[in-house]
């Protein structure tokens, strides 16, 4: 197989996020011109780790409204879902999530002050379905406290932090309900 040692270093586990997002950007194109060995590295891309990792805090509330929250069907099926495709710069955001990552599932509280924290999962896999809609498949903890924090970063659905700007920013609350 023509691209085995590109699949090796994917699987090593020792590439950077941005590393892989050329490498796919570079094999999603030879797809594209009929190269079908391609999909085996991006196989491999979707169930990489990678060396730098992210928290997705990621709203669950369309409309902002809590009668239309997805969460506990998130949960039940073990998976994550952006599919407000129509906003483009947070389906890139979203798009961006590898396996390894943390999803923490949000509600703002006080508008640009606080926010309230429903649960969390580790990312086990990235999957497709039949509308070729990326999705995640998620792990998620049992524990169902929940809690109000402050508000980190912007208002919008899809807000991804590295793990420093989290440690700068969030209470030691935050650190022990992700021990719980």
């Amino acid at each position: 197989m023509k691209y085995e040692k590109t699949i090796e270093r994917v699987r090593s586990g020792e590439m950077a996020r941005a590393d892989l997002a050329k490498l796919k950007r570079n094999a999603e194109h030879k797809l594209s011109t009929g190269d079908t060995e391609a999909q085996l590295v991006l196989d491999a891309i979707n169930n990489a780790t990678p060396t730098d990792s992210y928290i997705l805090f990621m709203g669950f509330c369309p409309g902002a409204d809590f009668g239309e929250r997805l969460d506990i069907a998130w949960k039940e099926q073990g998976i994550c879902r952006f599919d407000y495709l129509e906003s483009e710069h947070q389906a890139e955001r979203f798009n961006s999530i590898c396996k390894g990552d943390l999803v923490v599932l949000k509600k703002r509280e006080k508008f640009g002050k606080t926010m309230k924290l429903y649960g969390h999962g580790r990312v086990s896999s990235v999957a497709y379905d039949q509308n070729n809609t990326r999705y995640l498949l998620v792990e998620w903890s049992d524990q169902e406290k929940v809690i109000e924090v402050p508000l980190i970063g912007c208002n919008s659905t899809v807000d991804i932090k590295s793990i420093e700007a989290v440690e700068d920013e969030m209470p030691a609350e935050f650190y022990a309900w992700l021990e719980a």
